[in-house]
């Protein structure tokens, strides 16, 4: 199964790209082929048009289109700024609106520095996917301490935080399976 995971903090000094890292590890380890979609390496412009109405796009964006296209499963992770998620995943959501989303199962990750883990901003990037005609995958992994359970590489260094991140991706992996089948 194609995997495109997002990894939507674009801030230096970003911490929760190492949720993301960790992710890619762990799927790849299970023999799924991901993709990492990394926003602070893509120049994205501001949301004026979606893609589809977009008279010249630029080529970067037409080929990132492409990858999502061809993408069987996502997993949107963002950080939780001020209670929401993060603008960068907005601005990609809203940029290539709905086409490469509809019908394909989409799990949420989001973390923050604190206890929380980004709960707000999980349920919040939830009816964003409905809003794009996706499948919200209904377990969330929700981070917590960030900082704390991957290092800078995306090693887990937290043995409960690895239980609950194989958890997640056990769960993530039937549902997509069973909705990404054509």
């Amino acid at each position: 199964m194609k995997i495109s995971i997002v990894s939507s903090s674009t801030r230096t000094g970003r911490i929760s790209h190492r949720i993301a890292l960790a992710l890619q590890q762990d799927l790849e380890q299970r023999g799924q082929e991901v993709n990492l979609i990394d926003l602070a390496a893509i120049n994205l412009p501001p949301f004026e048009e979606r893609l589809s109405r977009l008279e010249a796009p630029a080529a970067e964006l037409v080929e990132l289109n492409q990858t999502l296209m061809a993408t069987d499963a996502f997993i949107f992770l963002s950080p939780e700024y001020n209670g929401a998620i993060s603008s960068g995943l907005k601005n990609f959501i809203d940029v290539f609106a709905k086409d490469p989303f509809i019908h394909k199962p989409i799990g949420v990750a989001t973390g923050s520095t604190g206890s929380m883990g980004g709960i707000r901003a999980a349920y919040q990037l939830q009816q964003n996917i409905l809003t794009c005609h996706g499948f919200p995958h209904p377990q969330m992994l929700t981070v917590g301490n960030m900082d704390k359970v991957i290092d800078p590489e995306g090693s887990i260094v937290d043995e409960s935080y690895r239980s609950k991140q194989s958890k997640f991706l056990d769960l993530f992996l039937v549902f997509a399976d069973k909705l990404s089948k054509k």
